[in-house]
């Protein structure tokens, strides 16, 4: 058992140095808008796609680490099952591509992001599931205290993540629109005139992003906001400017809830 927490574990770190690697070779893709997805279609996308199957093999070896009597209750073998979910759908992700902004749906893409939505409820669920039976395990309560906390912090961050990609899905079409539209009245045009900020050109092989809002240092002008369109949707494009920050906010939490579990069964 201790073996294979070990193992978590160096998979774990694994995980966060392929992360960084593929970000690094993709330097158009903004961390903060755009999701850890995209990285498996740009440059280097092997290293991505790497990460995906060491992120569920760190899970699944979580998961068999785990003491036998900790499994026998109905709740522990629930969180057991969904942590299984967890890592076996973050590996699939590897095996189907994600749709890009500005690409139509594809077969591929809605898989990917089926396959990851329930992957992430799982391992969410599974965190919190397994950290509460902790706290009734005699020699994993001292696990728990940190455990717990940390589980249900990601899952905030899930839920904030889950409607700032949607937000920003539900932006994606409104402005292809807005592109096409005619031009707005006089009353809804500043009054500054506004540059537009040149993006650089994009590499061979890179899909297209999200626009100059993606780019480093450059923020596209807010568009201007029908009459009678609700207050809150300001709010909500705010949120949708950071879906991606959120999603690394939530994965590196449970990457984190592995990390430690593991590394405290390697200390018990």
């Amino acid at each position: 058992m201790q073996m294979l927490a070990a193992v978590a574990a160096a998979l774990v770190v694994a995980w966060a140095v392929l992360v960084v690697v593929a970000q690094v070779k993709n330097p158009d893709q903004s961390p903060i808008t755009m999701g850890m997805s995209g990285l498996a279609r740009g440059r280097a996308p092997w290293v991505m796609k790497s990460a995906f199957i060491v992120r569920g093999l760190s899970a699944l070896a979580l998961v068999a680490a785990l003491p036998a009597d900790l499994r026998v209750t109905r709740l522990a073998f629930a969180g057991v099952v969904l942590l299984w979910v967890w890592g076996t759908g973050s590996a699939v992700l590897a095996l189907a591509d994600t749709d890009m902004p500005g690409e139509a749906p594809t077969p591929a893409g809605r898989a990917h992001a089926v396959i990851a939505l329930v992957a992430y409820i799982a391992g969410a669920t599974g965190a919190i599931v397994l950290s509460s039976t902790m706290l009734r395990h005699a020699g994993l309560s001292g696990i728990a205290t940190w455990a717990l906390p940390i589980s249900i912090t990601a899952a905030a961050a899930l839920a904030v993540q889950v409607v700032a990609f949607g937000a920003a899905a539900r932006e994606a079409p409104a402005g292809m629109a807005a592109g096409s539209a005619t031009p707005a009245p006089p009353e809804t045009v500043a009054a500054e005139p506004v540059s537009p900020a040149v993006a650089p050109p994009l590499a061979a092989g890179v899909p297209p992003q999200l626009g100059t809002e993606t780019r480093v240092g450059t923020r596209a002008a807010p568009r201007a906001r029908p009459a009678g369109t609700a207050v809150d949707s300001g709010a909500l494009h705010d949120l949708a400017s950071y879906a991606g920050l959120y999603q690394r906010i939530f994965v590196g939490l449970l990457m984190a809830w592995t990390l430690l579990v593991a590394l405290s069964l390697l200390g018990s």
